[in-house]
């Protein structure tokens, strides 16, 4: 298998950027990380981003960029990912929609973000959460709508698992069309409600999951928690571990 590279998604770590920025960054590179995905630049602008990145020796692969800026400023989002160094753009989220003419609204409105993009040389991604599986008013599904129209993903393995979905299956289906896989790791909990917990303390299976990853062509694979513990660093570390063992990745 060939090796997958890991990265870290920066929402994890949203309440220690914001109160400490060059700290955090330095505290997650000191944790293994050599790579991450940008959710936002926490109220700088690119440039200093690029610095304090720099600095703490880590590189920005990739960036969430939400639709509505892909729509508003384009090429400010540009102009961004160029200083940033980041190669794909992905949107991370819209609005579920509540009927089939919505979603065909929304899947015209990501091929065109999807255009601005890979009309800069970019690649760009849709990430997933459950909402796009559910059955639409009028049929079908908004999942199937976004592949359907030749996009790339960038599949969230744990909410795959959360929509009933078996993430393997999902990776193969997918083969050349997910340049990026977010390594998330869900279980259920005594009420039967799915949480988010540290890649190897899930339901997840990630040997699995990683094979299927790089047998689809995916090039690396990113943490993400979305209600990490007090000690986020530590969970990140956790999950790279979890994940190098299985992956070959640095």
């Amino acid at each position: 298998m060939p090796a997958l590279g890991l990265a870290v998604q920066l929402y994890t770590l949203r309440a220690q950027l914001a109160d400490d920025l060059e700290g955090t960054l330095g505290a997650l590179a000191g944790a293994g990380a050599r790579e991450v995905e940008l959710a936002g630049l926490y109220g700088r602008d690119a440039a200093t981003m690029r610095r304090a990145l720099d600095a703490a020796g880590l590189a920005a692969c990739s960036a969430h960029v939400p639709l509505e800026r892909f729509e508003r400023e384009p090429e400010v989002v540009l102009d961004e990912a160029e200083v940033l160094g980041t190669a794909t753009l992905v949107v991370p989220w819209v609005e579920a929609p509540a009927g089939a003419a919505e979603a065909d609204g929304l899947v015209a409105r990501i091929a065109a973000a999807a255009a601005v993009a890979t009309g800069a040389g970019l690649g760009f991604a849709y990430h997933n959460h459950d909402f796009e599986f559910r059955p639409l008013d009028g049929g079908g599904d908004l999942w199937s709508r976004i592949t359907g129209a030749g996009l790339d993903h960038e599949p969230d393995v744990g909410w795959l698992q959360v929509a009933g979905r078996d993430p393997v299956a999902v990776l193969r289906e997918l083969e050349g069309r997910c340049p990026l896989v977010h390594a998330k790791d869900v279980r259920r909990t005594a009420d039967g409600r799915w949480e988010d917990v540290v890649a190897g303390e899930g339901d997840c299976d990630w040997p699995a999951i990683a094979s299927a990853a790089a047998a689809a062509g995916a090039g690396r694979m990113i943490v993400e928690l979305d209600n990490p513990s007090a000690d986020a660093v530590g969970d990140v570390a956790r999950s790279l571990a979890t994940l190098r063992a299985v992956t070959g990745g640095a």
